[in-house]
């Protein structure tokens, strides 16, 4: 069973997210802020990890700046989402391994994402390919 870590600060986004992930099979932990989520990422090595942006306290900017700096847990694919972001803040967040999810999304939208994420994942291992975004 893959793992996921959803960031969130919205309580009805990030509990509504976490019940689609795990009706589709998924287990799923869930943090309040990018603080949070970069404890709980070291602990439970999700993988993949999806965050939101705009947050207060540790925003998806600054999570990123820890992830990044952490030889544990750099190499987890983050999916960002955010429900209106600049294109620049976009591209700077978004590199080869992690993809952008615009908020609302539907579960169909949600999914795919996933899913292509621990398919590039799986073919990172086997075939030393490196996840990229596909949105």
């Amino acid at each position: 069973m893959n793992k996921i870590l959803i960031i969130e600060d919205s309580i009805e986004i990030r509990e509504n997210t976490a019940e689609i992930l795990e009706l589709n099979g998924f287990h799923v932990c869930t943090a309040e802020n990018g603080s949070a989520g970069y404890n709980l990422a070291k602990n439970y090595m999700p993988d993949i990890i999806l965050c939101d942006i705009m947050m207060p306290e540790t925003d998806g900017r600054e999570f990123l700046r820890l992830v990044k700096a952490d030889n544990i847990i750099n190499q987890t694919p983050i999916i960002f989402f955010s429900a209106g972001t600049s294109q620049d803040l976009q591209k700077e967040l978004i590199d080869t391994k992690n993809a952008y999810l615009k908020k609302p999304f539907s579960e169909f939208e949600l999914l795919l994402v996933i899913n292509n994420g621990l398919n590039k994942i799986k073919n990172h291992s086997n075939h030393n390919h490196t996840f990229s975004t596909d949105h």
